[in-house]
């Protein structure tokens, strides 16, 4: 009992270093966002950031952190979910699909969430 709860607490802690980090993000791509210049023409297919040493990351590298993003908080959390429903007497087979339908639930809505955000702030296009 003592293990669950250690690995709970882990999951807990976990999750809030993921929130803090996807709270980061979000201000780093807010602050290089081409929006910030005051020449930048929205419609000239020129997205990315127009901060010099971030020229090099293109909209691969947008995406690929979209997808970490959203793979680590939707297994963290589901995670925590399967800690929680561990302790009912459902069949096994039945817990593991729906925690697998649970993490792809998760990871579809943070990867459309982050999908959105990248697009507003004209990092991919």
């Amino acid at each position: 009992m003592v293990f669950f709860q250690r690995v709970r607490s882990f999951y807990i802690f976990s999750l809030g270093f993921l929130l803090l980090l996807l709270f980061a993000s979000g201000i780093f791509a807010y602050l290089v966002s081409p929006l910030r210049d005051p020449t930048f023409q929205p419609d000239s297919a020129n997205a990315g950031s127009l901060v010099p040493w971030l020229q090099g990351v293109t909209e691969e590298h947008w995406l690929l952190g979209a997808n970490i993003l959203a793979f680590l908080l939707s297994t963290n959390l589901t995670l925590i979910l399967w800690q929680r429903w561990v302790s009912n007497n459902n069949d096994w087979l039945l817990r593991f699909i729906n925690m697998v339908f649970a993490w792809v639930i998760l990871f579809s809505v943070f990867w459309i969430m982050f999908m959105i955000y990248l697009l507003q702030q004209w990092l991919v296009d």
